[in-house]
């Protein structure tokens, strides 16, 4: 592969905390061999592109998705919306280890691909045994059984260990001291709470929704094991946790513990914010929304089947599971958590769920999530949050989520300047995978499109 020469650009690295100008980037096939302020000499035979300016920065880093569940013809769609690579929290080990090597190989596009494997339930099941999610769970109903199924996932290769919501405190911590950091785990979490693993050295924790929830809610609105909502598939799950959020107090001694022992463990908090973008958004707006054509097929589907029992609506394609509306005032705890927690020192990185819910659509969720966190944290710390930060939480930091020599070649190209306003996002330009360049219109025009505008 030829060498490219982009210069002329208005660089944010995912590292410095100000954009530069006047950068100029050398790309020898998949990876940057020179990054430096003003000319590059080339080298014979190099494509020079001149780009007048505009933004440079790093491909952007889901850290949260569920592949398994998206048709394979919608994956181009991370890259449309200048996502390269992403992490899949919860899957069926089969299919994600072969998802991972179809991607990572270049035998389909998309990003590039890092595995957790199965969500690992305790001895309750999650999700109902016979619906579409049960797949993606795997059980450890005891202590004993700890190191034959995690060493079983780590002799399979995975990039990390997720454990799930009826997942009891002392298998949790047994996991933990099993992997013993080997590779990260990370949580989303229910019948543990999360204090309980920060301090047992959890690597992660994965929604601000749900994981620290009974870390921050009075003690009458906790859910768990013996509790009357004991099951995140209970209706009254959503309209519980939000009145809980609503009525936390983040400035207590409770919220106080929880912001310490996160800083000081350097726990990552993976906040997947745009779970209630429709609270943020409005169904209104929603139905109006662009993105709303790629919702994946296969998620498609299991929206109809919910819609088969909620009767006609508009937003069909959409809902939840609960009105979006009920959400807003929770979110805004959520973004002042996440405020809080930077500041404090903590770590905050972006993700989305998508695949795990049907909006928004892949990729472009974490376009949203990027203006969900910049109002929390501010601009340049959201991109860092789906950047720099998500790869060294994925422990890539040396590979991805940065403009550096020695580092793929996985860049945005970008009319516009997403530190003034992140949804300049939207004005892709370019995006390189490993050196090699898309075109987002291009991407979009083969992907799965839906006119769901009626059941």
């Amino acid at each position: 592969m030829p060498h490219t020469l982009l210069k002329n650009a208005r660089l944010i690295d995912g590292i410095a905390d100000h954009a530069q100008a006047g950068v100029s980037i050398l790309i020898n096939g998949a990876r940057i061999s020179q990054v430096a302020s003003g000319e590059i000499a080339a080298p014979p035979d190099t494509r020079v592109i001149d780009l007048g300016g505009k933004t440079v920065l790093p491909g952007l880093i889901d850290t949260h998705v569920h592949t398994t569940f998206m048709d394979k013809e919608s994956l181009p769609l991370f890259l449309a919306a200048g996502v390269t690579t992403a992490r899949d929290v919860g899957g069926k080990l089969e299919k994600v280890k072969q998802l991972k090597d179809e991607l990572n190989s270049g035998h389909l596009l998309g990003p590039r691909l890092f595995i957790c494997g199965p969500l690992l339930d305790g001895a309750d099941s999650s999700f109902d045994p016979n619906g579409p999610f049960a797949e993606l769970l795997d059980s450890i109903p005891s202590v004993e059984e700890v190191p034959t199924k995690i060493g079983s996932l780590l002799a399979a290769g995975v990039d990390g260990v997720k454990l799930y919501f009826t997942l009891p405190p002392d298998t949790a911590k047994a996991v933990i001291d099993f992997v013993d950091k080997r590779v990260p785990v990370t949580g989303h979490l229910g019948y543990t709470h999360s204090l309980d693993v920060i301090r047992a050295g959890i690597d992660g924790l994965e929604h601000v929704w749900i994981s620290p929830y009974n870390d921050f809610c009075a003690a009458d609105m906790r859910f768990g094991p013996g509790l009357s909502v004991h099951s995140m598939m209970d209706r009254r799950f959503a309209p519980l946790t939000f009145k809980g959020w609503e009525d936390a107090d983040l400035h207590g001694d409770q919220a106080k513990t929880w912001f310490d022992a996160m800083v000081d463990h350097q726990v990552n908090m993976g906040t997947t914010l745009d779970l209630l973008w429709l609270a943020k958004m409005g169904v209104e707006a929603a139905l109006r929304d662009t993105d709303r054509r790629y919702i994946a097929p296969m998620a498609l589907a299991r929206q109809r089947s919910l819609a088969e029992h909620l009767g006609e609506r508009p937003d069909w394609d959409m809902f939840p599971g609960f009105e979006p509306s009920l959400g807003a005032r929770a979110l805004e705890k959520h973004q002042e958590v996440t405020r809080i927690l930077h500041e404090a020192g903590g770590i905050v990185v972006g993700g989305t769920d998508c695949g795990g819910i049907a909006y928004p659509p892949a990729g472009f969720g974490l376009l949203r999530e990027i203006e969900l966190l910049a109002e929390a944290i501010g601009a340049m710390a959201a991109l860092k949050a789906v950047t720099s930060v998500a790869a060294r939480y994925l422990r890539q930091q040396d590979h991805l989520g940065s403009v550096a020599p020695g580092r793929y070649a996985d860049l945005l190209i970008v009319d516009g300047d997403p530190l003034a306003d992140p949804r300049q996002l939207r004005r892709l330009t370019d995006v390189y995978r490993g050196g090699v360049a898309y075109d987002p219109p291009t991407l979009l025009a083969q992907v799965p499109h839906s006119d769901a505008v009626s059941h």
